[in-house]
Parts: structure tokens; sequence; C-alpha cells
């Protein structure tokens, strides 16, 4: 897990080295703050082809349907 989140959140997205600057456990928490921040009962996850956004996306969704 990255010590910093300063260094993944741009000013339109996230974005960082996986696994060094962002990996499951971020995703995960992202996923969970954005539905308890926004209050979304709906959201809509795409990702691009890499290896790595399969399992990012995967923990993003299990965090935000864990925030109910």
């Amino acid at each position: 897990m990255p010590d910093s989140l300063d260094t993944i959140f741009k000013a339109y997205d996230v974005r960082g080295v996986y696994p060094t600057e962002i990996d499951e456990a971020i995703a995960h928490r992202i996923g969970n703050a954005f539905v308890v921040f926004t209050g979304a009962s709906t959201v809509v996850v795409g990702h691009d082809m890499r290896p790595s956004s399969i399992p990012l996306s995967r923990a993003f969704i299990e965090g935000a349907i864990l925030a109910g």
C-alpha cells in the first residue's frame, strides 16, 4: 500500500504504478469512500485493457458494494 494518497490523486483521475503506488487495498478504500461520499446507489466502472485493471476494478466494486 502506498505511503501517501497524494501521489495517486490527480486533477481528473486516480493514477499510479501498480502495485507500488496503487493496489487492490487502495482501490477497495476508494470505492468505499466514493459511495459514502456521493451517496450513489448506482455506479458505473470502466477500465482499460491492462492486466492490472481487472483486480483493481474488482476491488473498487467490492468496496463500493460494501458501502451500501
